[in-house]
Parts: structure tokens; sequence; C-alpha cells
């Protein structure tokens, strides 16, 4: 079995039509069981124009369902892995919006740069993204593990309860995260052993060393973010 795979067609008459698009649908819970054609046959949701099928966005190959790849993407793409359960997805490129956000399990990574609200609500599972997130990375965070490689937008972990956000460059916390100091956590090894199949930058990573904030003090505070040190 392959990678259920969906090319992005960028230049299409339906992608130039819609500004963002709502893939919340394409996860491998949703899709198990189905052919490729019936899966190029689903409406996707859009409030702003008549209802399109992933066919008109997307090329469709390949048949594993609990092994996604989104290929060609762009900002343009917003709820990918909105509500994952299982499985894995790989973006390879950006996405939009709401990247992960209630995402219940699994395991997703995106190899690009992700807009607002990613890992919004986010409960378990982990999501990596390798390039830039915008505003409210993790925000209501209730579990899961997040980790951005490249730079954050502002309020960072906003209104997170619970879970840890895994950071490679310093970013602009809020008063509400408490600085903790440097520490060495040996569960890192454990994690950081888990990333090494996935095609994503956080695999190289071999470094327990951390500075540790404890937070958001707004909420129960018992959530994480931890800065990887050189």
């Amino acid at each position: 079995m392959s990678a259920l795979t969906f090319t992005f067609k960028a230049s299409s008459p339906a992608s130039k039509t819609v500004k963002q698009l709502d893939c919340r649908q394409l996860i491998p819970s949703a899709l198990a069981g189905l052919s490729n054609k019936k899966v190029a046959s689903l409406v996707l949701p859009c409030a702003s124009c008549e209802p399109m099928t992933v066919a008109d966005f997307f090329d469709v190959s390949g048949d594993d369902t609990n092994n996604i790849i989104f290929r060609n993407t762009s900002t343009q793409l917003d709820y990918i892995g909105y509500g994952m359960k299982e499985g894995e997805i790989t973006i390879e490129g950006d996405a939009g919006d709401y990247l992960g956000a209630n995402m219940q399990g699994g395991v997703l990574v995106c190899q690009g740069n992700a807009k607002e609200r990613t890992a919004d609500k986010m409960r378990r599972g982990i999501l990596l993204i390798d390039g830039d997130v915008g505003a409210y990375c993790g925000s209501r965070m209730i579990a899961g593990t997040v980790g951005i490689y490249g730079s954050t937008g502002p309020h960072l972990g906003y209104g997170l309860r619970r879970g840890t956000i895994l950071l490679n460059k310093q970013a602009n916390l809020s008063a509400t995260w408490l600085d903790c100091g440097m520490h060495t956590l040996p569960f890192l090894s454990l994690l950081l052993t888990a990333f090494k199949p996935l095609k994503s930058k956080f695999s190289k990573l071999n470094n327990t060393r951390v500075q540790r904030w404890m937070g958001d003090a707004s909420q129960t505070g018992k959530g994480e973010i931890l800065l990887f040190q050189d």
C-alpha cells in the first residue's frame, strides 16, 4: 500500500475561486475504507461558493488512508488535521489556519509554515511544524505535544491548560508564562527517539537541555514550553 496523497491543484478554477479551503474531512478516520474514486467525490464545505468536490482541488493517488500526504500545499488550506484521532499526516508545504486544531491523536507533520490558531484546543497527539507559525499557536490546548522549529507569532500558548510546546527559537511569551530556568529532562530522550522516523527537522534533534516555562497561569498553569539549548 502507498500513502493516500492529495496533490493541491493551485491553478485549477476551483482553487482560484475559493480564498480558503476547509480540509477537515481529509483525516484517516473519516476516509478509512473509502476508494480513491469515493474520496475524490467527497464534497468539501465552502461558505462562499457552490459545493465542490475533493477532485476539484486535488489530484488523489495512493490507498493507505492511515498514512496521508498533502503535496504542493499553501496557506490557502485551512483545518488540515482538524479533529484527527489516529494515523499520520505529512504536509509537504505550508498550511493555513487551525492546523491540527482539536487533534485527539495521531501524528501530524508540517514541513513548511502554518498560519494562525495552530493546535487550538488540541487534546492529544504529536504536531510538528518545521517552519514558522502565526498568532495563537497552542491556544486553549488541553494536552498533547506541539513542536515549532521556526519562529512563533504573538500569544503563544494563550489559555493553554496542559500539554507541551517545544521550541527551537526564543519566543516572546506573555507574563502568564513563568520562567522555571534550565533543566535536563530525561523524558525528552524518549520523545526525540519517537521523532526519528518522522520526515521532520525534529528527527535530527538530540539535545535534552532546555529552558522551561510553566503556564498558562491564567488557567491551570500545568502546561509547559521548552526551548532547546545549543
